[in-house]
């Protein structure tokens, strides 16, 4: 071990078993990793810094928000109180409209129908009074204006008017703010087109009859200076305005450039919006509904007072400003503090950094003892215990080293003769494989083909080497691998399946017997599956021709008694399912012994082979005929309307096979007994209709042959 008095070793060498530095300025001779760089004291400071930082932002923000949203609730608290007194103005100043228009009707000058000027004089001395009534007049019953102040519109035709179709139903009658159409050329101008508000009561006799209507147009200037008088002058210091909505959103009373457009806001009560925009200014804006005062019931009005954002929250703006500039200042205040701080806490470090500098490993020498704070003394004796223990190490691993080179040449050899090894057996498991009659594949867990013997090539057309890798289904196409898919499933769920089914590939169909055999893991896991195809197209032809040889009859090629039976079940639950008629005929070659005894069995065969196809050639394709043994032979007949269908066929095959015969220079005359029964799809079982056909033809046969006999 290295003690304090040793010095350093000379540049550019090392210790023996120990690598060489990759720079002399770094630590234990090993590169700074990037972004490692910076000092501590850089690090401590922008820590100290970004703490400050945050916190002051946080604090900003906080401070901000809370300001931001005093200062806009007050703003829209504000704008509520003006809409409110605005509204409440309306409401109240509309109900005493329409209460002085109520105690005018009850006047007795404006009953007195059978004196229209006492009537029109009583009008122009009410004008007089109640100079913001545009218009007063009297109509009678009809509709038709009996008087007016100042004989405007007098015998004029008013019924079509809302404010007397209104009135008329009995009841006061306010109508909401429209154009002057009758008396805009009447009236005299003004900077501003006439507007009114509709007042009118019905006027009734003692019987509660309709005597007329009496009307009042209220000048929509009063509402004006209301606004005028109220709010204008309150709001104009505050760069805000009032605005009067109809039913429809449209101004009815505002400034001159907005009155009858559609505000593009939905006025809810209460509530400040922001996104309120009119000219590209933002806007706050307060809406309240008319409510009504007492018997005047409110037309629907909302009263829309608005600020802009920017003059609202003036205060706050400039609040802002201040936490801003407070903020930075103690931002540069926390630099040199920071600085300060972040130099006293890594000084014990940087002197520890330095000795480890000044070093190419860190068993070279013992390191310094630094103080300062329990930490950096704790970790000064931690890295020279490790200096001490790196040495110890170093020792170790020069012995070690001298005999590693030695072992792994050992361990090649090793390897190298465990690969020749493997490789042998693969050649001679490839060999045996490519060598059976079957074909042997590997399917993994993602029905990849891994593995394929040579037998591949031949039954698919394709080399192995193009398959590997590739789907299943990739590989043989869709068709094949769907009839395949069950079985892979279930062996790739760890049962071993064993199925036949048939393929064509290559130009060439083949049956086959496969089998799929997990492969399972230690843990239980299926890896894929070993999969062993075995071509068995040759036993197949055989086990179908043998089938096909029980069924079917080797001289006529008709159906034998084993397949009739069959067929005559099958007819049987059709005929019962489709409601029709089957007929069944039992036919028999008559004299047939004699035959065989005069001309021999060779003849007696080619008899039966004409018989046949005699039959044959007057049945429809759809019908049944079947040998049951020697010259007895039975039709099935489907979908018959009616018994007598199977007779007219009968007689067919009667007339048919009289036709004469020449064999062997003789001339044959051949003829048939039938017996023929009908099923018209009741209950009747297979043997009771065999019985009655069976019946029939011995009747046919009593009967002196070459005829037909029905059960029926």
């Amino acid at each position: 071990m290295h003690n304090d008095s040793q010095a350093l070793p000379p540049p550019g060498s090392a210790p023996s078993g120990r690598p060489e530095p990759t720079s002399s300025s770094d630590p234990l001779g090993a590169a700074l990793p990037r972004g490692s760089r910076a000092s501590l004291g850089r690090w401590l400071t922008a820590m100290v810094l970004a703490a400050v930082a945050v916190a002051l932002l946080s604090s900003a923000l906080l401070i901000e928000n809370f300001a931001r949203a005093h200062a806009e609730r007050r703003a829209v608290e504000s704008l509520r109180q003006v809409a409110v007194d605005f509204r409440d103005a309306l409401d109240r100043g509309m109900a005493q409209q329409f209460k002085e228009v109520r105690v005018l009707a009850q006047l007795e000058p404006f009953r007195r129908f059978d004196d229209p000027e006492a009537m029109r004089r009583a009008l122009d001395q009410v004008q007089i009074g109640f100079d913001h009534f545009a218009w007063l007049g009297v109509t009678d019953a009809q509709g038709r204006v009996v008087a007016a102040a100042g004989g405007l519109l007098d015998g004029v035709d008013v019924s079509r008017r809302p404010w007397w179709q209104g009135a008329r139903k009995g009841a006061p009658f306010v109508g909401d703010v429209h154009s002057a159409l009758l008396l805009e050329k009447l009236l005299p101008r003004q900077s501003e087109p006439w507007r009114f508000v509709d007042f009118a009561v019905p006027l009734l006799d003692g019987r509660g009859q309709l005597q007329g209507v009496f009307g009042v147009h209220l000048s929509w200037s009063w509402a004006r200076q209301i606004k005028s008088e109220l709010i204008d002058a309150t709001m104009a210091s505050h760069q805000a305005d009032a605005l009067v909505l109809g039913q429809g959103g449209a101004v009815i009373l505002g400034p001159s450039d907005l009155e009858g457009k559609t505000v593009p806001i939905r006025p809810e009560e209460g509530v400040g919006l922001r996104h309120h925009e009119a000219d590209g200014v933002e806007y706050f804006a307060v809406s309240v509904p008319s409510q009504g005062y007492g018997p005047y019931p409110g037309l629907g009005w909302t009263v829309l007072v608005r600020q802009p954002v920017a003059l609202a929250l003036e205060d706050y703006y400039q609040l802002r400003r201040q936490i801003v500039l407070s903020a930075v200042l103690l931002l540069a205040a926390a630099v040199p503090v920071s600085w300060w701080l972040a130099r006293r806490m890594s000084r014990p470090l940087d002197e520890l950094s330095r000795a480890i500098a000044r070093r190419h490993h860190l068993g070279d020498d013992a390191l310094p003892s630094v103080g300062g704070y329990r930490e950096a003394a704790m970790l000064s004796n931690a890295l020279q215990e490790l200096s001490r223990r790196q040495a110890a190490q170093d020792r170790s691993l020069a012995e070690l080293n001298a005999s590693l080179e030695q072992r792994v040449v050992a361990r090649t050899e090793e390897l190298r003769d465990a690969l020749l090894r493997q490789e042998s057996s693969e050649r001679r498991l490839r060999t045996i494989t490519d060598n059976l009659p079957v074909l042997i594949s590997y399917i993994d867990a993602d029905q990849r083909v891994r593995f394929l013997n040579a037998t591949f090539h031949g039954w698919m057309g394709m080399a192995p080497e193009q398959a590997l890798g590739r789907t299943l289904s990739e590989v043989i196409g869709p068709v094949l691998h769907e009839q395949r898919a069950d079985f892979l499933k279930g062996a790739l769920a760890g049962v071993r399946q064993r199925f036949e089914t048939r393929s064509e590939a290559n130009g060439v169909a083949r049956d086959l017997l496969a089998e799929y055999v997990p492969d399972v893991r230690p843990d239980g896991t299926v890896a894929g599956v070993y999969t062993l195809a075995t071509d068995i197209t040759a036993f197949k032809q055989v086990e179908r021709e043998l089938d096909r040889l029980s069924r079917v009859d080797p001289l006529t090629g008709l159906p034998n008694r084993r397949q009739f039976e069959s067929r005559l079940s099958e007819s049987l639950a059709r005929t019962r399912r489709g409601g029709r008629t089957l007929g069944l005929m039992f036919l028999d070659l008559d004299h047939f012994k004699q035959v065989n005894d005069t001309l021999g069995h060779a003849a007696g065969d080619v008899v039966l082979k004409v018989f046949a196809d005699r039959v044959r050639g007057v049945i429809r394709e759809t019908d049944q005929l079947c040998r049951l043994a020697g010259d007895e032979f039975v039709l099935i007949l489907e979908n018959l309307a009616e018994p007598r269908e199977a007779t007219l066929v009968a007689q067919k095959v009667v007339e048919a096979v009289r036709v004469p015969l020449a064999l062997s220079g003789t001339e044959l005359r051949l003829s048939t007994s039938i017996g023929v029964a009908c099923h018209d799809g009741g209950d009747e079982s297979e043997v009771a209709l065999l019985g009655r056909a069976d019946d029939a033809l011995y009747a046919a046969k009593d009967a002196g042959r070459d005829c037909w006999r029905s059960a029926d």
